[in-house]
């Protein structure tokens, strides 16, 4: 998801005309965020045109570290619903196994009453 915020930033910042910009305005909206931090260049122009025009460009809202932040927060989520299906498969496969070996090793199931005692 980064990756697709810097792609589409970088080609929004090239061109300003392309339909990258309604997309970036999107990601904008969604994260509730507003341009990122770059290195590289000034980036003002690009957040002007595309950041939501009650949101005003800080240190606090660079997108990649909300972006970060929010697939963080999700993938612990993820993580642990992945975690539970695990486990109740293998505890499904231990159950099913020992319905398998009483199955597999006992010759008759329905003995109802039909015991024979052998002697001493």
């Amino acid at each position: 998801m980064m990756d697709v915020y810097d792609f589409v930033y970088e080609e929004v910042r090239r061109n300003t005309s392309s339909f990258r910009s309604h997309e970036l305005t999107a990601i904008h909206e969604a994260f509730l965020c507003c341009g990122k931090h770059s290195p590289f260049g000034d980036t003002t122009s690009v957040e002007n045109k595309t950041c939501p025009p009650d949101q005003v460009h800080d240190e606090g809202q660079d997108c990649l570290r909300e972006i970060q932040d929010f697939l963080k927060k999700h993938m612990d989520f993820v993580f642990l619903l992945l975690g539970i299906t695990i486990g109740l498969t293998v505890y499904g496969m231990f159950l099913t196994s020992f319905l398998w070996f009483s199955i597999h090793f006992s010759s008759n199931l329905y003995r109802k009453g039909k015991y024979i005692l052998r002697e001493r």
